[in-house]
């Protein structure tokens, strides 16, 4: 039989003689896959509470709770959208792809009539705005479920995988600091804001079709299942409910609430504590800065100490980074870029690995169950994206209402502490609580990945599951 180094060794070699190594195009058809998705959560994290307060006129606390009452139907959807999707036929573009195309269709009208409904209407815009932001939620999972899945399908290597999740986190960190660095000046430079936000949805939506129609055609699926059999629904919530999948997910789900809390308020903390809307755009520089070198760092952690310990010392970088912006005075503005910069490295850390962990915990339920579940996971990591981004967004959106935030006037003292603690200290508790989940309940150390990749090498090499023609 050999020990587990010697036949991952050996498997490893078939594999790579089997499959090849991923080609130049191939990389960067899933980079501009991934660039295609970045427009719609990033705008709608950054800007859709402004835009909803601000220029549509709706009342904060509205907001807040159209946020919230989104992510209930996202609990009961997503799981049922991640079984539908790992339940679907079978096409000539492989099990994700051509799923991808179509919600991608879909997601982008009525990420159109998200904005642009509730803006146009003159009467009846908070129905409008609750009924599009809902079905969104839904439609999102139909393009989001499949591009999740695709690193897992891609290739079962690991240095294929930690390749694709740095492409993935590097072109979620380019695209999204690109649109968040543009949209003030562009929105600026029409007569009216409302002009401008209207001209930056709609290119924004173009941006989206192109690109994750492009992508999708790029790139293939090679890993298929050991067993043909599927699991039924009734195994969902133990699929969910399993170690690496349910520390991840709460570790992960609290991290993206704090990032979704800071994301739609940070141009509040910007324009009204700091008086310093001009600078806001340089948080995007740095944060860009940080995750270029998180990029070229996590490989390398990765591999020396495992994505477990990488994972942890990027939690900790980050909550240390919270906490000290808490500290700052509103007096200091430069400082606020330059903490977020030194902090922003755990940030891209967290985000590189958060679709590599994902493809090593499909893995670990087919090593332990004998099925693959990508949708079933894939569905956790869209609810954390939506749930991250809608409850945090919520929160910000009731602290504003509770300390009696007025849109376009100077805010009292409450105001700003509560800018403060929205935007920095609930976030980093919020960290630490993750960090705590995280440490304590997930498995998966350097040596146990290493030894179920072992196993799932050999199996696979036994079964012989390549499809053919994808040598």
């Amino acid at each position: 039989m050999g020990t587990v180094q010697e036949i991952g060794l050996k498997n490893q070699s078939s594999l790579e003689k089997s499959k090849g190594i991923l080609s130049f195009k191939e990389k960067l058809a899933f980079f501009i896959v991934n660039l295609g998705n970045i427009p719609l959560m990033t705008l709608l994290g950054g800007f859709l509470l402004i835009f909803y307060t601000d220029i549509v006129g709706l009342n904060a606390g509205l907001v807040g709770t159209l946020f919230l009452v989104s992510r209930v139907f996202d609990g009961v959807n997503d799981p049922i959208m991640g079984y539908v999707v790992d339940h679907l036929p079978q096409t000539k573009m492989g099990r994700f792809r051509s799923y991808l195309i179509i919600g991608t269709l879909i997601t982008s009208a009525i990420f159109l009539a998200l904005w642009l409904g509730p803006s146009l209407a003159t009467t009846g815009k908070a129905a409008i705005a609750f009924v599009t932001y809902i079905l969104f939620g839904f439609a999102f999972d139909l393009m989001d479920i499949p591009l999740n899945s695709m690193i897992s399908v891609m290739s079962d290597r690991d240095a294929d995988r930690n390749v694709l999740a740095n492409i993935k986190g590097f072109a979620y960190a380019i695209g999204g600091i690109g649109f968040t660095i543009l949209v003030v000046p562009f929105v600026s430079s029409f007569p009216t804001p409302r002009q401008g936000y209207h001209v930056l949805i709609i290119f924004a939506t173009v941006f989206v079709i192109l690109f994750s129609i492009l992508g999708t055609l790029g790139i293939k699926e090679r890993i298929f299942p050991v067993k043909k059999d599927k699991y039924k629904s009734s195994e969902v919530l133990k699929i969910i409910g399993s170690k690496p999948v349910l520390a991840h997910f709460v570790n992960t789900l609290l991290l993206q609430i704090g990032n979704g809390m800071t994301q739609g308020a940070l141009i509040f903390f910007f324009t009204y504590a700091l008086k310093r809307p001009d600078l806001f755009p340089l948080t995007g520089v740095s944060y860009l800065l940080g995750t270029v070198s998180a990029v070229a760092l996590t490989p390398w952690l990765a591999g020396k100490l495992g994505k477990k310990a990488t994972k942890t010392i990027a939690n900790i970088i980050s909550i240390v980074g919270f906490t000290v912006l808490f500290f700052l005075p509103t007096n200091q503005p430069i400082l606020f870029i330059l903490v977020i910069m030194l902090m922003s490295p755990g940030m891209g850390i967290n985000q590189v690995l958060v679709y590599s962990i994902q493809a090593d915990n499909t893995d670990y339920i087919e090593w332990k169950n004998g099925y693959r579940a990508e949708g079933a996971i894939a569905s956790v990591n869209s609810f954390i994206i939506k749930a991250g981004l809608g409850v945090g967004s919520a929160i910000g959106a009731y602290i504003l209402a509770l300390v009696n935030y007025i849109p376009n006037q100077t805010q009292t003292d409450e105001v700003i502490r509560g800018m403060y603690w929205n935007n920095f200290m609930i976030p980093a508790i919020l960290g630490l609580v993750g960090l705590m989940v995280w440490v304590k309940l997930y498995p998966l150390n350097k040596s146990k990945a290493e030894e179920m990749m072992a196993e799932l090498h050999q199996l696979r090499a036994e079964e012989e599951t390549y499809s053919p023609g994808e040598e």
